[in-house]
This record gives C-alpha cells, structure tokens and sequence, in this order.
C-alpha cells in the first residue's frame, strides 16, 4: 500500500450509510468515509518500486475497498490507483470517479451493440441527483433528447441543462409518457422499476444503478424504495423481469464495477479523464468541505438537496 497525500476525495450517499452503521461490519472500525481519492504518491512500496509503473510524486486517482479518503494521507495498493494528469482540477477530477463513471457505464449498457445514442428518447428518474447530472452531462454530448424526473423546484435548473422535466410521482407523468422512451434510467427505483418498465417502448432497454440511497426524502411516494441494499434491489428486479418478460434490461452495481473489471475501469477513467482535460465534461461540484465539516456535508447529502457532488478538500480550514 502507498501512502497519497490526498488532494480530495467524494462524500457520497455510501458514506452517510456506513455512517449510520448500514452495512457496517466490526472489521471495519473505526471507519473513516470516502471511497474515491485524488492525490500524490508519498511513498512507495518496494514492489511498486520494483514494478515500475508509478514513481513518488505521481499524481493518481485511487479506489478504495474500505474506504478512509476523507482524510490527508490514506494508503491504497498499487492495483488501485490510475495515473492522472496534472492539468485537471482535483475537486473535479475526483467527480470522473465516481458519478461521472456511473453515469458512462450506464449509458454503455443502455446502447445495444455500442451504437451513439443520438436522437434517442432518454429517461433519467432521478436527474438532480450526481449521478443523474453526470448522465446527462454525457448524454447531452451524444445528442440524446433527455427528459428527468425532480423536484419541481429543480425543474428550471434542470431545464437550462437542456432536460426536459417530469415531476417525481410517476401517476403524474407516465399517463402520457408510456411506451415513448429508448432507454429508461433507473437510479431511484420509486416503484421497484414498474413505471420505468411501462415508459420504454417495445425495444427499449433499462438500465438499473444500485444501490440506491432515497435517505430523508419526503415527497417520494410510500411505496418507493428508501434506503435499499443490493441484495433487496436484485430481488426487485428479477421480480419486474419475471412479471414483463423484460430482455433489454441491465442492472449496474456501482460498488463492485471496480473489481469486476478493474483494467476496463482504469480504461474508462482514462477517457473521463480525457474529456475533462479537453473541457468537453463539466461536472458540478456542489460544494468543497474541509475534514471538519464532512458530518454536516454527509447531512446536505442525505437531504437530496446538494446540487452536484459534494467534495472534501482535506488541506483547507474548516
């Protein structure tokens, strides 16, 4: 493991959880939140050494198993880090991690056999979410007609993105939108997929990203799925296949994209990277938070009212 001199790191809804002790183990403790880093290499290890591949002073991008980014230094194996340019800012650098990844591999398993998405009808259902504005950041560079689901509140936001805007209840908007939709999005499962499968037309494909972490949201239906781990979101969508008789549909984990396929990740971070650099994404940072007000950003988090991504900088003063 080597030691990163951390430059930011993400505050995310799995964090809050964990903080909440959901999906805490002993072996965790004490836990420090934040997955996703950016920093410069301290040291390195000998076989790191030996290998080659990265010297001191490097800057990188890391994924950690356990977290511990919020934090000035964290140590993270080699296997985990990819090389990153020094001309991107690391507040946004560390969004290309996490919501911005999400996001591509979303849209990557929405295309069938690799084909652009332009012109195509695309529904996000939580599109205020970083996740969501993530999607739509790269959607909108392929020329996709995107609609989203948020708040009413959110809808002029979301509408000077180029989005068009459906309120969140779905008995609201689906009436008039079912069967319309290319690709459907589903990073809130308010109905355990059901209004998502109805909007798709007959060769539509959904793509479901778990988990999902509806936290302190209120204006939700009481049918929605609030905090859900893997395992019960799997079962929500193995039913809603079994009930439609659904192909085109895929389920992404963001927990585990990582290690199912690291040097495919490292491949991707390298293209958001890229795009970052050349200034053809643009991620919205909602806020940049010392180590001392992470709780509270954690809180922001949960409240569903943090617009973009919410960063901790660990050098700055509280």
């Amino acid at each position: 493991s080597h030691p990163l001199q951390s430059q930011a790191s993400t505050i995310s809804a799995r964090d809050c959880m964990k903080c909440r002790g959901h999906g805490l183990t002993r072996s965790m403790l004490p836990f420090v939140p934040g997955y996703q880093v950016v920093g410069t290499i301290q040291t390195l290890g000998d076989t790191a050494k030996a290998e080659g591949q990265f010297r001191e002073g490097d800057r990188v991008a890391g994924v950690s198993t356990f977290g511990g980014g919020n934090s000035r230094f964290i140590s993270i194996p080699a296997v985990r880090l990819t090389k990153i340019s020094n001309n991107v800012k690391s507040t946004q650098a560390v969004c290309m991690i996490d919501d911005y990844m999400a996001a591509l591999k979303a849209l990557r398993l929405a295309k069938k056999s690799g084909s652009p998405i332009t012109g195509m009808n695309i529904l996000i259902t939580d599109g205020f979410s970083p996740v969501g504005q993530a999607t739509i950041n790269l959607a909108n560079m392929e020329g996709a007609n995107i609609y989203c689901c948020a708040d009413e509140s959110k809808h002029s936001y979301l509408a000077s993105l180029g989005v068009k805007c459906f309120v969140k209840n779905p008995e609201v908007w689906l009436p008039t939108a079912t069967g319309t939709f290319d690709v459907v999005i589903d990073n809130s499962c308010i109905d355990s997929y059901t209004s998502s499968w109805f909007a798709l037309n007959q060769k539509g494909s959904l793509v479901v990203i778990a988990p999902v972490y509806n936290i302190d949201n209120d204006d939700l239906p009481a049918a929605s799925c609030g905090v859900v781990d893997i395992v019960e979101l799997k079962q929500k969508w193995a039913g809603m296949k079994a009930r439609y008789v659904m192909t085109q549909t895929s389920f992404l984990n963001t927990e585990t994209c990582y290690d199912e396929d690291m040097d495919q990740y490292k491949q991707d971070l390298r293209y958001l990277m890229f795009l970052l650099e050349r200034g053809d994404v643009k991620p919205k940072v909602a806020e940049r938070v010392s180590l001392d007000d992470v709780p509270d950003a954690q809180r922001l988090m949960q409240s569903g009212r943090a617009n973009g991504t919410v960063v901790c900088v660990p050098w700055i003063e509280g």
